[in-house]
């Protein structure tokens, strides 16, 4: 994926590496955002949590968006051919 430098991406939890968000931050000059657990080594400070926290509802919000255009259930019938 190619990023413009000072470039910032909001990630999940999941992707708690500390190891790639340094090579990110110096090699790239990317800023991974991630949204720490409650036993992260690494604490945000509340304004960063509140910021992370504010984005990712956004994010939920437009996917929830997204996903109420499609259909809940598809109706799969198998016609026969020839009686």
């Amino acid at each position: 994926m190619e990023l413009p430098a000072e470039s910032e991406v909001f990630t999940d939890s999941a992707y708690t590496n500390y190891e790639i968000e340094d090579q990110l931050i110096e090699t790239d000059q990317i800023a991974l955002k991630v949204h720490r657990k409650s036993n992260a080594k690494r604490k945000d400070s509340v304004g960063a949590a509140f910021i992370k926290e504010y984005m990712r509802k956004r994010v939920e919000t437009a996917i929830s968006g997204i996903k109420g255009l499609f259909l809940r259930k598809i109706h799969a019938v198998t016609f026969k051919v020839g009686c």
